[in-house]
């Protein structure tokens, strides 16, 4: 009786325990590393075969050499006993009757013992059995006691292996569980945070000023869509020009204005269209631009002051839900700019901004001309310093906010009783500031000076703030001619 090694029976393939997910595919467990493929030859392994064949030959060229040639007949107990226990004890019962049948052709290939006076045939057939009967008998006892031991440790490896399955099931589902318990919790703080954000952006986008509510949309879209790239164009002049841009990267071009001949431009701001890359149509106007367009709209009376683009957006973050999201979020910010606009247009005329205390840009046109008409008429030069602020986008809505506050409070310390600082051009991020009598071989004492204001009054407060200027002379006084 022979066996191959263990293998798993149908009652070790266990199948998940009710309650544990369907996903969970049971994996087959690899047998011990220890317990190596057999090699069998007629039945019987390779090792018994060598092993058989080196103790018979050891012993029969003992024999020849050194014994008397019988096959250790006269010996007792007859050395073949120890291959035939060995190998019943070792293998098992076939492998113990080979043993026995060795044994006994060997045994019987001497010479047979002639019968002894008064000795009849049975009695000579018993004497010459007798032996290779027995080896027969112990090879038959004791190979059946150990086809029984390994019979149960079959058992018993097969059941361990079912065990082992069962383990590596219920661990994996284990597993699986708590991943998705923890992606629940998750999903649940991101949700809750994203209503908190979502809240806070949208506060933010009730702003006097165009360029917070640009800001404000900017971190409204991170909260409300999150997508990978996007950017808020302004329609200025018959032109979409990018204000905001997030994302973008240098190795994937993106166009930063459209004009009238573009076909997106004719979309968003003749149709007033919103665009979506699922839609045939509206995938070949976006040319590659991007996956969603929508127009930044004032539905109360239907202006169109910019266009929101997202560029790139997850896969399972593109869906019905976000579409309308994205379109309620295009009116909404159109409906804060436009407001924030026509603020800052009645508030043109007004000489000073009552959010910063510099003066206000609608003033400054007229203040640059009477100083440059004085400064031609009584000879002293007038000269210009742009303050601009370079990374807007770096910094936060409440650090954004203070920053016209802050420069008000440096220009303090640099300027003179006659200087003046104005928001420059339009509100937000540049600044100017007028210096009539000042030469422009003075300016680099008052950009020094400015600089130390900026460490002193900005950086201390807002330190990512980074900032660039320039210089100009509006008049250049005349040299009074030399007698």
């Amino acid at each position: 009786m022979t066996t191959h090694g263990p293998k798993t029976s149908p009652k070790s393939k266990t199948s998940p325990s009710p309650g544990l997910p369907d996903a969970v595919a049971e994996a087959p467990v690899k047998p011990n590393a220890a317990r190596r493929k057999t090699v069998f030859f007629l039945g019987i392994r390779a090792a018994a075969w060598g092993e058989l064949l080196l103790f018979f030959s050891v012993l029969m060229a003992y024999d020849l050499t050194q014994g008397a040639s019988d096959r250790f007949a006269d010996v007792c107990p007859h050395p073949f006993w120890i291959a035939v226990i060995l190998m019943s004890v070792q293998y098992g019962t076939s492998h113990g009757l080979l043993a026995a049948f060795f044994s006994s052709l060997l045994l019987l290939s001497g010479t047979i013992p002639q019968a002894q006076y008064g000795q009849d045939s049975f009695e000579l057939l018993y004497s010459v059995a007798i032996v290779p009967l027995l080896w027969v008998v112990g090879a038959v006892v004791l190979g059946l006691l150990q086809d029984r031991h390994r019979v149960e440790r079959s058992t018993l490896w097969k059941d361990m292996t079912a065990a082992e399955a069962r383990e590596q099931v219920i661990t994996r589902a284990y597993e699986q569980v708590n991943k998705a318990k923890e992606r629940l919790e998750i999903q649940v703080s991101g949700q809750l945070k994203t209503v908190v954000s979502s809240f806070k952006a949208a506060k933010d986008l009730e702003h006097e000023d165009p360029a917070m509510v640009l800001s404000g949309t900017r971190d409204m879209i991170r909260s409300v869509i999150s997508p990978e790239m996007f950017s808020i164009f302004v329609l200025e002049e018959q032109n979409l020009t990018v204000m905001v841009k997030s994302g973008w990267k240098e190795e994937q071009p993106v166009k930063e204005s459209f004009g009238v001949r573009d076909s997106l431009y004719q979309a968003i701001v003749g149709e007033k269209r919103f665009l979506t890359i699922n839609n045939r149509e509206d995938r070949d106007i976006l040319d590659g631009e991007g996956v969603m367009a929508g127009p930044m709209i004032n539905r109360e009376n239907g202006d169109v002051s910019g266009m929101i683009k997202i560029e790139s957006l997850g896969f399972m973050d593109f869906n019905v839900s976000s579409v309308e999201n994205f379109k309620a979020l295009c009116e909404w910010a159109g409906a804060s700019y436009d407001l924030a606009n026509r603020l800052q247009s009645a508030r043109a005329d007004s000489v000073v901004n009552q959010d910063s205390n510099l003066f206000s840009y609608g003033f400054f046109p007229r203040q640059v001309a009477l100083m440059t008409n004085l400064g031609r008429r009584l000879n002293f030069e007038v000269s210009l310093m742009i303050v601009r602020l370079e990374n807007p986008d770096a910094l936060n809505l409440d650090e954004q906010r203070k920053i016209p506050i802050l420069i008000n409070d440096a220009t303090r310390v640099v300027m003179r009783n006659t200087d003046m600082a104005f928001d420059y051009e339009t509100p937000g991020f540049e600044f100017a500031l007028l210096l009539p009598a000042t030469p422009s071989e003075n300016m680099s004492v008052v950009l020094k000076k400015f600089d130390q204001a900026l460490e002193q009054h900005v950086y201390s407060v807002v330190p990512r703030a980074r900032f660039s200027t320039t210089t100009q002379t509006l008049y250049k006084a005349k040299k009074p001619k030399e007698d």
